[in-house]
């Protein structure tokens, strides 16, 4: 029975329990005998047991003639059906638990398993319905996590236990489920569960592949398990590691690219603004150091607000040593920005981020920021203000009202729903391209080595297919489906004047990714071993390359026609 259910029973037996106390105590006053405290609890708790039949209880008393008090007769005609319900309930929870735990045990096959029921994980669970429509989805939640996380789930089998034990794996049928989920709150214990399932299938027999998604939200563990494939190919285990946070940060820098609302092919530095620098925030800073790479040749400059500000950028630091390297990053601490009267530190910036954990501080924050702006610009457009992961607001009509007035304001709003946590097919497909304009394979090979690479090295590819749609827009273009009306754009007679150009921001693109990675410049290695030291002979200046180094990132560019067609899609001019 639901949390909730069982809460609204506590509360009516309680009532329930002091009527029956204020009755007896009545009953005895008119009976003109005295009884204790003691006594009168215990009598209240027989009120629950059936132990109370007035007759037999006055002729016990020596009463010859007794008066049963109004609120003493409601207590003990409904205290026994309280008590009846509540072990029907109970009864029916435990056979429902055992029920569900064995039909899970007997008859799941290619199924998916999702680890982890935390309230945070909530909108996880409606991307892992997206994701695998079809398959059926069994939650399995530690005992201490409350009931109601999973409620909107009640339709699937939910299993409660000690996630670490052996039992829960068995009852979840792990060996024969094709997608295992891990995303607990706790990155450690995801680590864990992925070593005892390991171990768990190895003392099974062999099955089909099963492709294992471990959430990891600490950069550095997060970047070292991109390149883990399980720990033995034999067992068919296919390792994947993914960030919640990234994904919705990498879904927002995307979608809100500072080239979609101002001039990026200036001299002027492009400077962003970020408010709350907590783990989604961290995640900003970084996707937007590795993606925000334009014409102007600038390094980024992103200005954080937050309390203990200076101290959370050290850590930050502390995690990617180099990222200044890429970004010039600064700081505003929380207070001076409550006491601002004018964007006067703020003037330059482009583009706001809003990542501020605590909900009911986001109202007045978001407006803060746009009262500052309009003072000064007197437009409910400039800069771009945006609120990253809307889903606390969900669940309170109060919080959706107060969002449509933030949206009045001019406040955009990045929600994570629909944020799949396998990366985008599309995506995928063009990264996919990428990879073969160097390898030159055919399409069934290509898929097949495209299988066998670490995340690491596909995301290398990824965050190259992301990157076009930018430096397309740099020339007035984009990529659209080969349905739309539009004839298709010159690519080639456009590009020699820009390729340099092009070039040297593909460059910076990459060795921005590099340098957050901890890549530093050496002579060169063969491939492993450099990937291994992370040393890269490339990591330098674009003015310190040779020709034939530059010519590097010039080939995606020179085959960018065949890229998108292989994907369904062509190259035409912008919508005006």
């Amino acid at each position: 029975m639901r949390l909730r259910k069982w809460l609204i029973l506590g509360a009516v037996a309680a009532f329930i329990f002091v009527l029956g106390f204020f009755g007896w105590m009545r009953f005895f006053d008119l009976a003109g005998k005295d009884m204790s405290v003691l006594g009168l609890l215990e009598a209240t708790l027989g009120l629950f047991r059936w132990k109370t039949f007035f007759p037999g209880f006055a002729k016990i008393l020596n009463l010859g003639d007794y008066e049963i008090p109004l609120i003493l007769d409601i207590a003990r005609i409904t205290a026994p059906w309280i008590t009846l319900f509540a072990f029907i309930a109970l009864v029916f929870s435990v056979v429902r638990s055992f029920a569900t735990s064995l039909k899970v045990r007997l008859f799941y096959r290619d199924h998916v398993v999702v680890f982890g029921c935390e309230e945070t994980c909530k909108y996880l669970l409606n991307c892992v319905k997206a994701d695998y429509p079809s398959s059926k989805l069994v939650l399995l939640k530690n005992s201490s996590t409350p009931s109601y996380v999973c409620n909107t789930f009640e339709e699937n089998p939910v299993i409660v236990g000690n996630l670490e034990e052996t039992d829960i794996l068995n009852i979840s049928a792990i060996n024969r489920a094709a997608h295992i989920i891990l995303a607990t709150n706790d990155d450690s214990i995801n680590m864990r569960l992925l070593k005892n399932i390991e171990q768990f299938l190895l003392r099974k027999s062999k099955r089909s592949s099963t492709e294992i998604w471990l959430q990891i939200e600490d950069f550095k563990s997060y970047e070292t398990f991109k390149g883990y494939k399980g720990e033995d190919p034999s067992i068919g285990i296919d390792v994947h590691v993914f960030s919640v946070f990234q994904r919705m940060a990498a879904q927002t820098v995307d979608s809100f690219s500072p080239d979609q609302f101002i001039e990026t092919a200036g001299k002027e530095q492009i400077e962003i603004a970020l408010f709350g620098l907590e783990a989604l925030g961290q995640w900003i800073v970084l996707e937007a150091a590795q993606m925000y790479h334009f014409n102007n040749m600038k390094k980024l400059r992103v200005t954080v607000i937050d309390c203990d500000v200076d101290e959370k950028i050290r850590d930050l630091l502390r995690i990617c040593p180099l990222l200044n390297r890429v970004i010039d990053i600064q700081s505003i601490d929380l207070l001076t920005f409550l006491e601002m009267d004018a964007p006067n530190l703020l003037s330059n910036v482009s583009l706001c981020f809003i990542t501020w954990p605590k909900v009911q501080e986001i109202d007045f924050i978001s407006r803060k920021l746009r009262q500052l702006f309009f003072k000064s610009e007197e437009n409910l457009e400039i800069p771009k203000i945006v609120l990253v992961d809307v889903s606390s607001y969900q669940g309170s009509e109060i919080m959706k009202e107060s969002l449509d007035t933030l949206k009045a304001i001019g406040i955009s709003c990045s929600c994570p729903t629909g944020i799949s946590i396998k990366n985008e097919e599309e995506c995928d497909d063009l990264a996919m391209q990428i990879h073969n304009v160097y390898s030159r394979l055919p399409q069934k090979e290509l898929e097949v080595e495209w299988s066998r690479m670490t995340d690491y090295f596909r995301d290398e590819n990824r965050y190259a297919a992301r990157h076009l749609s930018m430096k397309l827009r740099s020339l007035g273009l984009e990529a659209v489906s080969t349905d739309d009306p539009r004839d298709p754009a010159n690519f080639k007679a456009i590009l020699p004047e820009n390729e340099q150009t092009l070039a040297q921001v593909e460059h910076n693109r990459w060795l921005a990714r590099k340098l957050i990675n901890g890549y530093v410049h050496g002579k060169k290695l063969d491939r492993k071993l450099r990937d291994q030291l992370k040393i890269h002979v490339d990591i330098r200046p674009w003015e310190e390359l040779s020709e034939k180094d530059r010519e590097k990132d010039l080939v995606v560019l020179r085959n960018i026609d065949n890229v998108f067609n292989e994907i369904g899609k062509k190259i035409v001019p912008l919508k005006l």
